[in-house]
């Protein structure tokens, strides 16, 4: 009977161990060709949590207002103004809501009755901001436009209105329809920003009109229309407004819900 060699035992044992190494080792390096190591898992670990301990920003009550004036009605002598209002006050809110007021009492002249103008305008706006993605696909040529905030939404208006140049037209009506632009930065300031705001509203109206038109020295009101919807939409507003922010454009409306 044959006794057992414990030298023997260990040198298959030393073996054995050496082949397990050289296994495992080429199985790591095989992964893309690069070793997988416990730094660079602890890297990976680490960008992880950072990613997840970033929390959405909570602007303050009075970043959370703009205040516009469209320079297209002031030059029509319409002086205007609004407002508008972010519905949340965390950074990734891209929805407001608005309200805009534009007012001429009209002239009291009494020396020509040909010209005459009033204009009452009250509406209601609903907005939601988007940008251009900045990932750029292989072959695209044109740059997006970073800079832009664009929007669309809906309108609720009250128009009353009284337009004469010897002919002309008034009315009153309701409207109902979409808005659609952009807005880019123009100053930045310490305390906040004036920013450009290029858009129109265009959508339908019901109510009633008149048709006026002059004949020898008198006015005759033709095309008198009663309460009735239009069977088009029309554009009813166009702007090109200057909006100050407490916190401009350039930096609102980014940013997505982490």
């Amino acid at each position: 009977m044959k006794i057992f060699n414990i030298g023997t035992f260990l040198k298959i044992t030393a073996c054995s161990c050496i082949l397990l190494s050289a296994i495992n080792v080429n199985a790591q390096s095989t992964d893309g060709g690069t070793a997988v190591t416990d730094s660079t898992a602890a890297d990976k670990l680490a960008a992880y949590k950072k990613s997840k301990e970033v929390k959405p920003e909570r602007y303050s009550f009075k970043d959370m207002f703009a205040f516009r004036a469209n320079m297209v009605d002031w030059v029509l002598m319409t002086p205007s103004i609004g407002i508008q209002f972010d519905l949340s006050p965390w950074d990734y809110n891209k929805a407001t809501l608005g309200a805009n007021f534009k007012y001429n009492p009209g002239s009291r002249q009494s020396f020509t009755t040909d010209f005459q103008y009033k204009m009452l305008d009250a509406r209601l706006e609903f907005r939601k901001y988007f940008r251009e993605s900045l990932t750029i696909k292989p072959g695209q040529k044109r740059m997006p436009k970073y800079w832009r905030a664009y929007y669309w939404g809906i309108y609720a208006s009250y128009t009353d209105y009284e337009i004469y140049l010897k002919n002309g037209f008034s009315g009153k009506h309701f409207g109902l329809g979409g808005t659609f632009g952009w807005e880019i930065p123009l100053i930045t300031m310490k305390n906040g920003g004036i920013d450009l705001d290029l858009g129109a509203n265009i959508g339908w109206i019901y109510g009633e009109s008149k048709k006026r038109i002059k004949e020898g020295d008198t006015y005759k009101f033709t095309n008198i229309k009663e309460n009735h919807f239009t069977l088009y939409p029309i554009l009813s507003e166009f702007r090109l407004a200057l909006v100050y922010r407490f916190k401009s454009v350039k930096v609102k409306y980014n940013k997505s819900k982490r």
